[in-house]
């Protein structure tokens, strides 16, 4: 965990936006320009699915449910395009109360996959490991009214644990995520869980600029990263 000079690549992976988060603040176009300024050069946006905080609420299909969740990524991008900002898609899927940054599962697999919401969730991460997908297990010891079940691991479903959510500042939680990490030797992983444009960095350094997501996750299989907010560890 000790700062290495060389890894100055900045990339938030887990960002929020209101258009498909309800707890989000800002839409995806204010967030990119925010994490832009902040010196960030790409962000994945990993808005709450259906089965969490999701924004996306009302009698719809399930396409036009997909193209609303859309929204809120595809306005980052717009952005991002405009101002030199790498932005990436993913989600973040729930199972009463733990939750699962999920990467390498696009818009289209989503379309083909209604049954994400009644499958178990050892199913639904099975499935998306088998099609390519990476799952990290997000803050899996935040302790908060809506989790029923803290601490709840999934170690043969998951490729990673974020050890450090610096939405999440109770360091043992953050220690915990790391323990099980280790314990589990599963990939590390770190990110701001931002839900507004002036929240706390966070997220991972590099020692190259990811040229797609599959860079992202390569570099962190390697080892070849630095996670930011060691402060939030014990």
């Amino acid at each position: 965990m000790e700062t290495n000079t060389g890894y100055k690549y900045r990339v938030e992976t887990h960002l929020h936006t209101c258009q498909a988060s309800a707890c989000g603040v800002n839409t995806g176009a204010e967030m990119a320009a925010a994490r832009c300024r902040d010196g960030y050069c790409a962000i994945v946006v990993t808005d709450h699915f259906f089965n969490g905080n999701t924004a996306v609420r009302g009698n719809y299909t399930w396409d036009e449910k997909i193209s609303l969740f859309m929204k809120g990524y595809q306005d980052a991008k717009d952005e991002g395009d405009k101002i030199g900002l790498d932005v990436y898609f993913g989600f973040e899927y729930n199972s009463n109360g733990s939750e699962f940054l999920i990467y390498n599962f696009g818009e289209e697999q989503l379309r083909e996959y209604p049954e994400i919401m009644t499958d178990s969730v050892e199913k639904v991460l099975t499935n998306i490991r088998n099609a390519g997908g990476f799952v990290v297990h997000a803050h899996p010891y935040r302790d908060e009214p809506y989790i029923p079940n803290p601490g709840k691991l999934f170690p043969e479903y998951v490729d990673a644990v974020e050890i450090i959510n610096t939405h999440n500042r109770t360091k043992e939680s953050n220690q915990c995520a790391l323990e099980y990490a280790e314990k589990y030797n599963l990939i590390k992983f770190g990110g701001s869980d931002t839900h507004w444009v002036n929240q706390e960095d966070g997220g991972m350094l590099f020692p190259k600029k990811p040229e797609s997501i599959d860079d992202i996750i390569d570099m962190a299989k390697k080892g070849e990263c630095e996670i930011l907010g060691k402060q939030y560890l014990i």
